[in-house]
């Protein structure tokens, strides 16, 4: 059985919501400081939510409060029987979520896509010294509930200039007893796989609203995590 965890603030769910319709076992996991407006729409529309505190350390990119807020959906749709899970942001608005999901189905853990080396060079130490980007994207996450929870288990104690989509790839790789290695080959051979090329051959439009509002390059994210100078799927 599958169902979704849409995290974060609730800034845009008038705009997001409506794309959740009658698809079932949808839970909006944010904060107790939302504006009350915001809860009483979401619920208006059949919606879950939850409220949780911030954690008093939001770490590099605020991954704490991201990491906290996907397990606390992760939990409700376990407890509802849910086996499967869509874990996306709540600034994200999906021109066909049905169709996603049928898509994804059976995926054991499955990301967007994932940067190519040095295309974006950073210096920064994970475990090991590593000097690209070459991460996979944290906007849509699939799998079985038990592998979102072996990305989405941690909290970081210290801030550290470590991409938050490192650190959900790391965590994995850790409680899978895996050996960690930011590389595509070693995804792929480890069962991860990625969904870009499925959303592109089935018109899945993905508008990251924070952004497209000043950039129409992200009216479709594809515009960009698809774009093969930049990305392996």
């Amino acid at each position: 059985m599958q169902g979704i965890v849409i995290q974060g603030p609730t800034n845009y769910c008038r705009e997001i919501i409506d794309c959740y319709q009658n698809i079932p076992n949808v839970v909006f996991s944010t904060w107790d400081d939302e504006p009350q407006e915001n809860i009483d729409y979401i619920k208006s529309k059949n919606i879950d939510v939850l409220q949780t505190s911030k954690p008093l350390f939001a770490g590099y990119l605020n991954i704490n409060y991201q990491t906290l807020s996907t397990c606390a959906g992760l939990d409700n749709l376990r407890k509802k029987g849910v086996t499967e899970v869509l874990k996306i942001r709540g600034d994200l608005k999906l021109n066909n979520v049905k169709l996603l999901l049928d898509i994804l189905k059976n995926k054991s853990i499955s990301f967007l896509s994932i940067c190519k080396p040095d295309i974006r060079p950073l210096y920064y130490e994970l475990i090991y010294q590593h000097t690209s980007f070459d991460f996979p994207g944290d906007f849509l996450i699939y799998g079985s509930i038990e592998n979102l929870e072996k990305c989405f288990s941690f909290q970081i104690e210290q801030e550290s200039p470590i991409p938050p989509e490192s650190l959900i790839a790391y965590s994995y790789f850790l409680n899978s007893n895996l050996e960690f290695k930011l590389d595509y080959s070693i995804f792929i051979q480890n069962g991860i796989t990625f969904f870009a090329q499925e959303c592109l051959d089935n018109n899945i439009e993905i508008e990251w609203l924070k952004k497209s509002k000043n950039d129409m390059e992200w009216k479709n994210i594809l515009n960009h995590a698809a774009d093969k100078n930049l990305y392996n799927y």
